[in-house]
């Protein structure tokens, strides 16, 4: 079954339209205005076509077959529409655009041998840049987080997450007589999900290869620092009397990045992506300085062994410098090896279409991560980032590789439509 790939790119070109920076990458933050008009985008699409739409308490969509029926397990295919600020206009909304392909051709053209549902899934909050909480949506999903969440994740305005989902017209108290679902989710009858996404990476660009399966994600452990030293003049004050946090900070994060690049099989990564200084003025020493770190692998061991070395060098860098050090842990999440099944049924697909590819890890996550480990059956598929660009206005991947890997996941879902449990 074809899908429609000029279609597919048009529809993907509306959506950059949806952003608060215009001309400097897309942004689109969960429940913001340019949330709610993609989302408005994707729901009137879905109801042309006669697809009945879920919602639930924390902004989670649902958008199945029309000819899906009760009590058939469910192949889930999507991603988010969320972006990070100023990113770029394929992220997340690549797999959703896609997913909505899948779904718009089996619904006008129909599948009756089909033994199982189909629905598209769209993810809220996937990037963490509202709460810096990455995959929040599909973490409430699968109950990894739940009601006192609401109150722990704060946005950068100080507004908790339960007011900001009040503000946009979800109902985190509870869903009783309202038309929203409630989270987690049942996930017991589904079947498998499916997630296409571009690469975020180098490794199929430079190598000319236009698909990637995945066959692990890496997992991530963030803690948050706070340095408070003592704020002064920038003039007046001797640098033998100072105590300022900006250099402790600055310290500390070269300690890490120098640790961290000397990893024998060069795949950790860490990372400090935001950092807050106070008062920020150009003439006082700092008082306060607040940064997050992250550090990644494939390997849950050294993520927390890594982590470990970092916070006692920092605590080290602290009492040498004379500020005060706090460090809060965040949030983290495993590494996470897909299921076998779900990926030999991608490989032979491509491998019938004569696509070569590349088995290969993640070292983004992704919310498929967190419906893999509610234990459903859970597939990537990765086309190419030209130069590996991504979460910058740069990102971009062909029109081609698009349509191809949009076709992949359409050929692969068919397949998993009509398999038994037998088959799985």
């Amino acid at each position: 079954m074809m899908i429609d790939g000029k279609r597919l790119l048009l529809n993907l070109a509306a959506f950059r339209r949806f952003s608060d920076t215009p001309g400097s990458g897309v942004t689109r933050f969960s429940y913001g205005s340019q949330d709610a008009k993609a989302r408005r985008s994707i729901i009137n699409r879905a109801k042309r076509i006669g697809c009945p739409v879920r919602i639930d308490a924390v902004g989670n969509i649902r958008i199945g077959l029309p000819s899906n029926q009760p009590g058939r397990p469910a192949i889930f295919c999507g991603s988010h529409i969320d972006t990070v600020r100023n990113g770029g206009w394929l992220d997340g909304i690549y797999g959703v655009c896609s997913a909505l392909e899948v779904l718009e051709t089996l619904a006008e053209r129909g599948r009756k041998k089909a033994t199982r549902n189909f629905e598209t899934v769209i993810f809220a909050e996937e990037e963490g840049s509202n709460f810096g909480s990455t995959m929040t949506g599909s973490k409430f999903i699968t109950g990894k987080y739940g009601n006192e969440d609401l109150e722990r994740l704060t946005a950068d305005n100080g507004k908790t997450m339960r007011q900001v989902l009040q503000e946009a017209g979800l109902e985190p108290e509870t869903t009783a007589g309202s038309q929203l679902d409630p989270v987690p989710w049942d996930l017991s009858n589904v079947a498998a999900m499916l997630e296409l996404h571009i690469e975020q990476g180098p490794v199929l660009d430079r190598a000319g290869i236009p698909i990637g399966i995945v066959d692990s994600i890496f997992g991530m452990r963030v803690v948050e620092v706070v340095l408070t030293g003592v704020g002064n003049h920038a003039g007046a004050t001797p640098m033998s009397e100072r105590h300022d946090p900006l250099s402790a900070a600055a310290e500390c994060i070269l300690a890490a990045e120098s640790m961290v690049a000397a990893d024998p099989n060069k795949r950790a990564v860490v990372t400090v992506g935001k950092l807050e200084v106070q008062p920020n003025c150009s003439n006082v020493i700092p008082e306060t300085v607040r940064f997050s770190i992250e550090v990644r692998d494939s390997n849950n061991e050294k993520i927390n062994r890594y982590m470990s070395e970092i916070i006692h060098d920092i605590r080290e860098i602290a009492l040498n410098r004379d500020v005060n050090c706090q460090i809060h842990e965040h949030s983290s999440s495993k590494p996470l090896h897909l299921d076998d099944g779900v990926r030999e049924v991608i490989r032979q697909t491509a491998e019938s279409s004569g696509i070569s590819y590349r088995v290969m890890d993640s070292g983004a996550v992704h919310d498929a991560c967190m419906i893999a480990e509610a234990s459903v059956p859970t597939g990537m598929i990765f086309v190419p980032s030209i130069d590996g660009r991504s979460h910058v206005p740069e990102e971009d991947t062909k029109g081609e590789d698009l349509i191809r890997g949009t076709q992949l996941l359409m050929d692969v879902i068919e397949t998993l439509l009509t398999q038994t449990e037998e088959e799985q």
